[in-house]
């Protein structure tokens, strides 16, 4: 969920729908309503406000589409009172068919959150959707922090800007393994993800750029100087 500025509450439902909670009462009609894949972990999971909302009237979402391919999508919606103007939807980043990914439960681990940064910058948390190494790689969004322009525009000044190609320069951080919720501290602009542990440990990780976070070479403490240690 995501509070606007003026009270107003935006709480996603993975069945694709985006309701509003307006002066402690849930709104009859949705904000919006997007077509998704709901199986397991996917659906509509994650939702996040511009930062200059309602001024600047754009609200971000990312869902799991079933078309062409299941996938994930990352979009800006136009908000006009308490409801997206039809039509109004921008795509500004997709993962990849998920069919060809991999994973024991390919519709696990889908992460979803999705956050501005204190640099104004979009950042969204993709899963590795129950498939290990490719959290590792920088061809696939599986197990990453992915960071965009407003627009959908990839920064120049992402770590892996030079390294990684097409849409995959978006990547911010690697080695996660489901992060399916993150924060950003107000005044330092650090950022705190939760990552799901597999058999031995649950993470909180301070996300830093080019940071690798180990999985699945690695879970939880680790002396291993090439990744990064949780926090707890």
């Amino acid at each position: 969920m995501a509070v606007s500025p003026d009270g107003r509450v935006f709480v996603g439902e993975q069945t694709g729908t985006l309701r509003v909670v307006k002066d402690d009462r849930l709104l009859p009609e949705p904000f919006l309503k997007v077509e998704v894949d709901s199986f397991w972990e996917r659906g509509l999971i994650g939702v996040a406000l511009d930062p200059g909302f309602p001024s600047t009237p754009y609200v971000y979402v990312t869902y799991v589409s079933p078309k062409p391919f299941v996938h994930h999508v990352v979009s800006r919606f136009t908000a006009k009172g308490d409801a997206a103007v039809p039509g109004s939807e921008k795509v500004l980043l997709e993962g990849d068919d998920q069919s060809k990914l991999g994973g024991s439960i390919p519709a696990g681990h889908q992460g979803g959150a999705v956050h501005f940064g204190a640099d104004g910058k979009l950042y969204a948390a993709f899963g590795e959707q129950t498939a290990g190494m490719p959290s590792q790689k920088l061809d696939t969004f599986q197990g990453k922090m992915v960071r965009i322009n407003p627009d959908g525009s990839i920064p120049a000044d992402n770590p892996f800007f030079e390294k990684a190609r097409g849409k995959y320069r978006a990547i911010w951080a690697l080695g996660l393994r489901n992060p399916f919720c993150f924060a950003v501290q107000p005044g330092t602009g650090r950022m705190f993800a939760n990552d799901v542990g597999g058999s031995l440990w649950e993470e909180i990780d301070e996300i830093v750029a080019g940071g690798n976070y180990g999985w699945p070479h690695v879970e939880g403490p680790s002396t291993r100087t090439e990744f990064r240690g949780p926090l707890l």
